[in-house]
């Protein structure tokens, strides 16, 4: 069976399917590979999302699955209770000290895009905030015990001081598990859109979320943001399936609604490439969750550029469900093959063969974990192998993944070369397609 058991989690979340017994035979998955998709889910965010969907038909998984999900509903039900609490006092304290800020993602998803919190697993709180109230907020987040941990140019990452470290399958589901805030003084840096960021500040609206009142996005920033966020980590190499899956909920449910998507569609009027962007988004979410698109992104998805076309029909699912962990040894991973799709959003020859460069070699990652081994030279011996391990599968990885990539270049010469264009989105010579 050549079918991934990934495959057949994502059919059973489908939104069209919901309510219809799936086709595969679940017996058909060894006990082994159901391990191994348990930490897949974990880490695709799908686990309890999944779990809801079968919980009323049982027999479609085995009794260890079930059993194992239903461990993680429990635990990371009594964790967002700890961490709505936490997210109520945050908001307080920025309230009170008249901090000018706005809550992003996590909990202010709920219930737009995700129907109830405990379906979620979350490990960190957002918050965008003015440049004028930075020093306030860290203040304050100071005084509630959190501690600096990291320093950006547009952000800082505060945490707890804690013997902690994030943790994976189960555990990460545990109210004792780790969580981040972050604060961000912008949403992101994305030079292939050109993106001129929204005045998020000044549309704020109070919304309440789980019994916290916060300053948050209106409906259609927020779809704004999640679809620029999930496209950015797309061209980067990586996502949550579950932010595909709440975009989906979120088109679900708000398909019919023409104010929303009247106002949507006035915000990216003059951007035809966030068009683009957002319309590759929805398509995926279709693509993968039989989301339902609204007229007026349907539009939009009929004006793909016939590249960006072909990367979605040819190689959207075998980038998202072939091997992709560091961790997990595979000969041709399939990381590097979201190259085809990036390539379409950097025109410029000489920033795309140094981006290429970078990506190929992964030369920043490799420089951290130089930086590392230096650093802990008077460590042990076991430390010292372990680290000289996870370098070489690292590199391994890395080289495989550009393997595959060069591999499938005629493969993807042929496919733009030959698909028939159903129109351009674009009217200037920089957007257009790049093979």
């Amino acid at each position: 069976m050549k079918r991934h058991l990934e495959e057949y989690v994502v059919d059973i979340l489908g939104f069209s399917r919901i309510g219809h017994q799936p086709t595969r035979d679940c017996a058909a998955f060894t006990p082994a590979q159901w391990e191994r998709c348990l930490t897949w889910m974990d880490d695709m965010g799908l686990a309890l999302y999944f779990f809801r969907a079968v919980e009323p038909r049982a027999e479609l998984v085995p009794e260890f699955v079930t059993q194992r999900l239903q461990r993680r509903q429990s635990a990371n039900e009594y964790r967002m209770r700890c961490m709505q609490r936490q997210f109520g006092i945050i908001n307080r304290q920025f309230e009170t000290a008249g901090v000018k800020y706005i809550a992003v993602k996590g909990l202010t998803l709920v219930p737009e895009f995700c129907p109830d919190a405990s379906l979620r697993h979350q490990s960190d709180f957002d918050f965008l905030m003015d440049q004028s109230s930075l020093q306030s907020a860290r203040q304050l987040l100071e005084e509630m015990g959190y501690v600096l941990y990291k320093t950006f140019d547009h952000e800082l990452i505060f945490v707890l001081p804690s013997n902690e470290k994030p943790k994976r399958g189960e555990a990460q589901y545990d109210a004792s598990a780790p969580h981040s805030v972050e604060l961000h003084l912008t949403m992101g840096d994305f030079p292939c859109l050109a993106w001129k960021e929204p005045s998020f500040l000044e549309n704020a609206v109070v919304r309440v979320s789980g019994g916290s009142t916060f300053h948050g996005l209106t409906d259609d920033d927020s779809f704004l943001l999640q679809a620029v966020h999930i496209f950015h980590h797309v061209l980067d190499g990586w996502m949550k399936l579950s932010w595909l899956y709440e975009i989906g909920h979120f088109l679900e449910t708000r398909t019919t609604d023409s104010d929303l998507w009247k106002r949507i569609s006035g915000k990216l009027a003059v951007d035809p490439l966030l068009r683009e962007a957002v319309a590759v988004v929805a398509s995926l979410a279709s693509k993968f969750f039989q989301a339902r698109i609204p007229v007026v992104i349907e539009g939009w998805i009929r004006g793909i550029r016939p590249a960006v076309l072909v990367w979605i029909e040819n190689y959207a699912r075998i980038w998202a469900f072939g091997p992709n962990r560091i961790d997990e040894f595979d000969w041709f991973p399939t990381n590097k093959l979201v190259l085809f799709l990036h390539r379409q959003y950097i025109p410029d020859n000489r920033d795309w063969r140094a981006l290429l460069t970078t990506r190929l070699l992964a030369l920043k990652g490799l420089k951290r974990m130089k930086h590392s081994m230096s650093a802990k030279q008077s460590s042990g011996g076991r430390k010292r192998i372990w680290i000289s391990a996870r370098a070489l599968r690292r590199v391994a990885f890395h080289l495989g993944s550009g393997i595959r990539y060069f591999w499938e270049m005629p493969k993807w010469w042929h496919l733009t070369r030959s698909f028939q264009p159903g129109g351009n989105a674009f009217e200037h010579d920089e957007c257009s397609p790049v093979a």
